[in-house]
């Protein structure tokens, strides 16, 4: 039973990568750890592959568009303005990139009763890219995430069972770009304007964070109950302002003259802060019968503590990017069987609920995920594991604004799927 317990968790414990990817905030996977119940080295790798699938069927709002009635003869008069706000709606926008999640660990028993792991994950994360008039306001968004973890857990024996401490620190890599496109306009019919362009910003940080929990195992029944932490981390971002590449258009002269941008800078720093948030999780496994495992995990996220992430250009200071969330605190609940069929190949099967924190000002709604593992084990020592995972995504409505420039939409109930690899070898 142990050994089956061991082979069934190792492969489920991070099929579930697929479920958290793209829902309850920016979610997307979880150092693996495994290495601190077992009693031998090894290492763990593997990649989930994810195609979220996710869209709006309706968008509409305000955007600045060119305005044909500027007055030619005066170009700069501010009673006819080259550009001016317009209503647009378009139909469906599909946003979802795919994306990879990597990972990996390596450790296990160092000494009698401890052990340590060093892991890299991909914690959080996200990448969309928008169409249509709506690129005024966001053309596209990526955030990216990674963390070099080193955790230990000290382990004492009782009457039944076990105890252990676990401690860790880690080390996080932040990186978030944006961008919007501004329109080309003209002034009238004098063949006098600008074109317009992309304005995009670039920016990085890192920071420190720890962990710490308490596990019970009886290795018997392959019992094992884990509580652990995993701290908040402040970022103070900095990084790159390049400005929207106007070009200088001179209809009466015949000619196209580069400029610098509207300002006479084209790139300049920027900065900012975030913090990501705390969690806390709950899981719990034990054999129920010869070859038949149960397990579960119920994790809170904080993501109530991401209200805005403001970043500013050093121009002149002014705002680029307000990205309001005002998200709520995240839940996410797992339940799952596995069951040994041979000596070699163990099945196991998993649903995952992950509770929306939306507020209306995206569409980050609740998530179901159902997912199917094999693992098959080639030797003692090495195993490979293959999920699969099918990913819903209930509907829901970006209600709210930030201010006049800005869009509202819809996004459909609809399907997305995952894929992952992974394989243990012990040395």
């Amino acid at each position: 039973m142990n050994t089956f317990a061991k082979s069934v968790v190792a492969g489920l414990s991070l099929s579930l990568l697929a479920g958290a990817a793209h829902a309850g905030g920016y979610n997307r996977g979880s150092a693996n750890l495994d290495g601190l119940y077992s009693d031998a080295l090894g290492i763990v790798a593997g990649m989930t592959w994810v195609s979220p699938g996710r869209s709006y069927d309706r968008v509409s709002g305000i955007a600045v568009v060119n305005n044909p009635g500027g007055f030619p003869a005066n170009p700069l008069n501010p009673a006819t303005p080259p550009v001016v706000p317009s209503p647009f709606a378009q139909g469906e926008v599909e946003f979802g990139n795919d994306f990879q999640v990597p990972y990996v660990s390596i450790g296990g028993r160092i000494a009698d009763n401890f052990n340590c792991v060093g892991s890299y994950a991909e914690p959080y994360g996200a990448s969309s890219t928008y169409s249509g008039a709506m690129t005024f306001k966001v053309k596209d968004v990526s955030l990216s995430v990674k963390e070099y973890g080193l955790s230990c857990a000290v382990s004492t024996e009782l009457e039944k069972g076990r105890v252990s401490l676990i401690g860790g620190v880690f080390y996080e890599d932040l990186q978030f770009n944006q961008s919007r496109t501004f329109p080309t306009f003209m002034f009238g019919a004098s063949g006098l304007g600008f074109t317009g362009g992309d304005s995009k910003i670039d920016v990085s940080s890192d920071a420190w964070g720890w962990r710490a929990g308490l596990a019970y195992e009886i290795p018997e029944i392959a019992l094992r109950a884990q509580l652990l932490y995993r701290s908040e981390t402040k970022h103070d971002l900095s990084g790159s302002f390049i400005n929207t590449p106007f070009t200088a258009i001179f209809g009466a002269a015949g000619d196209l003259a580069s400029a610098a941008a509207a300002a006479g800078i084209s790139k300049a720093g920027a900065y900012g802060s975030v913090t990501l948030p705390q969690q806390v999780e709950f899981s719990l496994q034990t054999g129920i019968a010869p070859g038949w495992l149960a397990f579960g995990s119920v994790k809170w996220t904080d993501w109530s503590i991401l209200r805005e992430v403001n970043l500013f250009d050093k121009i002149s200071n002014n705002e680029f990017t307000d990205l309001k969330a005002y998200y709520k605190d995240g839940w996410t609940v797992t339940g799952g069987i596995g069951h040994k069929i041979n000596d070699q190949v163990s099945v196991a099967g998993s649903v995952t609920w992950d509770k929306g924190v939306t507020s209306g000002w995206d569409t980050l709604t609740d998530t179901w995920t159902y997912a199917g593992s094999v693992i098959y084990n080639a030797t003692e020592n090495v195993s490979i594991r293959a999920t699969a995972a099918a990913i819903k995504f209930t509907e829901g409505s970006k209600t709210k604004t930030d201010g006049a420039l800005d869009y509202v939409a819809h996004s459909p109930e609809e399907w997305g799927h995952a894929f992952s690899l992974q394989a243990t070898i012990k040395f």
